[in-house]
């Protein structure tokens, strides 16, 4: 696993994953504007897993598959939408 650090974003009718640096939430809010809800970040793969793990529960009401979070974080794309609608 990388050191790539991700922030989760919430908008108002989907939630995602992004690579992009931030210099705080508020350029989150400006890039997402018409949908922004909250951002949390940037996050470790570790400290993300920990979050939905406490958040969550049970793997299955994630936002996103833990496999699809591990490609994402090994992968060159910059964002990652959730893959549960």
């Amino acid at each position: 696993m990388n050191n790539n650090e991700v922030y989760y974003i919430i908008l108002e009718d989907c939630v995602l994953l992004s690579k992009k640096k931030y210099n705080d939430w508020r350029e989150i809010q400006v890039e997402y504007y018409d949908k922004f809800k909250t951002s949390i970040g940037p996050w470790t793969y570790e400290e993300l897993i920990s979050y939905f793990e406490e958040d969550f529960g049970a793997e299955n009401k994630w936002p996103f598959k833990k496999e699809n979070i591990i490609d994402f974080f090994e992968g060159t794309e910059i964002i990652h939408y959730s893959d549960r609608n």
